[in-house]
């Protein structure tokens, strides 16, 4: 079960690595916008940077939705595991006070 923790918190940490790269991104948007609002001149340039900080904001999300599926399925197969070793269990137990016993 050790095992299943790390992977857990191995999945956790990716997850908040990516959200913290969001937040910057999220950040560098919006100097750039208003960067942009600022000054008129310098307004088509802002547009392609933030063009370009959108796409990696954006296959950030993607990275994202991945790892959040990956640790989502993991959970699943952490909780399968243990239901199962405490159904296994249930029937050995050697002291009769719980059938939950691990």
């Amino acid at each position: 079960m050790e095992i299943g923790a790390h992977f857990i918190i191995y999945d956790m940490e990716s997850i908040r690595v990516l959200i913290s790269r969001l937040e910057i991104d999220i950040e560098s948007l919006l100097h750039n916008a208003n960067f942009a609002l600022r000054e008129e001149d310098a307004v088509k340039l802002a547009i392609d940077e933030i063009k370009r900080k959108l796409e990696v904001f954006m296959d950030t999300i993607e990275k994202l939705g991945r790892q959040a599926d990956m640790c989502s399925r993991d959970i699943r197969k952490a909780r399968t595991m243990i239901l199962q070793r405490m159904m296994r269990r249930s029937g050995t137990s050697t002291t009769g006070d719980s059938p939950w016993e691990l």
